[in-house]
């Protein structure tokens, strides 16, 4: 609620958000982003990559949920990373670090290769992350994208696999949504790596 409200405070004189009603920022950001939790069996540790996080979705929520994974958020526009810092701060979140910048300035300056075992975004066109997530994450690490509509295996470079997909209703009818699961074809998936009963689409 200290997230809700600071969001709607912030967005007054920051444009953070389209969303601003109560109901819609719980359901359509909030809940939204939580159903990661729901696609796949995180790992406790595991270090989380939320590539152009805006106000900080998903990786946020994330957190506040599962305080034992360790985000890194990146954002360029300055508004929204002040935001950023900010409410982690207000919130004492630890294990969370903020890159200003863009995902081209963090591969640059930070050298991050083979760093993560989860790459995510919800503003961003898949390609822009997966182009570079290869070499991002570690072996047997995959990307959480979310979209409205399933992705076919045809949507991905030949780099990526489609390892599954949660498909769920918001509630209040604001939509579907589709959380995807991708792994790298170059990172030589070991099969004990994918849950027992998991179809590879």
């Amino acid at each position: 609620m200290v997230y809700l409200k600071q969001l709607q405070l912030w967005n007054q004189s920051f444009n953070l958000t389209s969303i601003t009603l109560d109901d819609e920022i719980i359901i359509k950001h909030f809940v939204d982003s939580l159903a990661a939790l729901r696609a796949d069996d995180i790992r406790p540790g595991s270090k989380v990559l939320d590539v152009g996080t805006g106000a900080g979705f998903p990786g946020i929520p994330l957190k506040i949920a599962r305080l034992d994974l360790n985000i890194t958020l990146i954002e360029p526009a300055r508004k929204k990373s002040s935001f950023l810092h900010f409410i982690i701060g207000l919130l004492r979140l630890e294990s969370v670090d903020i890159f200003d910048g863009t995902l081209e300035r963090f591969l640059n300056e930070r050298l991050p290769y083979g760093s993560f075992d989860y790459l995510t975004t919800r503003a961003l066109k898949h390609d822009l992350i997966l182009h570079n997530g290869t070499r991002l994450l570690r072996p047997g690490g995959k990307a959480i994208l979310y979209s409205s509509q399933p992705i076919n295996q045809s949507d991905l470079s030949s780099n990526w696999l489609l390892m599954s997909e949660y498909t769920f209703q918001l509630q209040k009818g604001y939509g579907q949504r589709v959380v995807s699961l991708a792994i790298p074809a170059s990172l030589n998936q070991n099969v004990f790596d994918v849950p027992r009963g998991t179809n590879l689409l």
